[in-house]
């Protein structure tokens, strides 16, 4: 099986929406667009996504130009960062990836949604173990992050604050086992 994990394209960042109603970017839809065309020489048989309308919006085309259905993991949800808004991004994100464990009141440690990650990966492996098919599955940058740092270390701080929005990973999966982990270029 070959797992296309889809980080979503560029959004509108305001601090009054809500974190699952962040609409993409006019540089984020355009972005989401071209992906059709990255993928429609693939044989995609399924697609997955988080429940963010980010994430949802970015394989959205995909689905619609394969005649497939999105189904909704809620596990490919990005992390809660705190119960409000936090003025200092880069500190709270620093110390998060020194300390796995580090969580603001309300919100979620790098270790638990490391954990909810790999949940919801293995349930995607899980469904289709033994299958020769093509997958996609949408979602997030932190939650890309510590699934690829879960697999090697090298994928740490400094490899996940230079992710695209989109950005594009392949997982090859064989006998319920990732065997290779590739980034794929989007040339976006």
């Amino acid at each position: 099986m070959n797992l296309y994990f889809i980080r979503h394209a560029e959004t509108i960042y305001r601090p009054e929406d809500e974190d699952f109603n962040r609409p993409l970017s006019e540089k984020g839809i355009a972005d989401a667009k071209r992906l059709i065309d990255k993928f429609k020489n693939i044989k995609i048989e399924k697609i997955y996504s988080s429940p963010y309308l980010r994430a949802l919006n970015t394989v959205k085309g995909i689905a619609e130009q394969k005649e497939l259905d999105i189904e909704i993991i809620d596990n490919l949800r990005e992390r809660k960062v705190a119960d409000n808004y936090i003025d200092d991004f880069q500190t709270f994100s620093t110390s998060q990836w020194k300390d796995f464990n580090y969580s603001l009141p309300g919100g979620e440690s790098l270790k638990e949604l490391q954990k909810r990650g790999l949940k919801a990966l293995n349930k995607i492996i899980d469904n289709h173990q033994d299958e020769d098919i093509n997958i996609i599955a949408g979602g997030h940058g932190t939650w890309l992050g510590v699934i690829l740092n879960y697999f090697d270390k090298k994928y740490d701080y400094d490899y996940w604050k230079k992710l695209k929005m989109p950005d594009i990973f392949l997982f090859q999966c064989e006998n319920n086992d990732v065997k290779l982990i590739q980034r794929i270029e989007t040339s976006i």
